[in-house]
């Protein structure tokens, strides 16, 4: 992962800001699907832009991730 990554939060579109808030906030994939009225298949696809262009490689980077959003109150 980037150590810039919320510097990167800028390339991510708004809907993607969306769903990393909503996973931010500890929502499951199906919760997150229903509240944005999407299919899990395009959350999926939605998660996968967020990771690519976060340069997110694992879990723990995206508990990193989260941690700073957190910190910074981003959601």
């Amino acid at each position: 992962m980037n150590s810039d990554a919320l510097i990167m939060l800028d390339l991510l579109s708004a809907r993607e800001m969306e769903v990393l808030k909503l996973i931010a906030c500890g929502k499951s994939r199906e919760e997150i699907s229903l509240e944005m009225e999407i299919s899990k298949l395009t959350y999926d696809s939605y998660r996968k832009a967020i990771r690519n262009k976060l340069q997110i490689k694992s879990q723990a980077d995206w508990a990193k991730i989260i941690m700073q959003m957190n910190s910074k109150e981003l959601y």
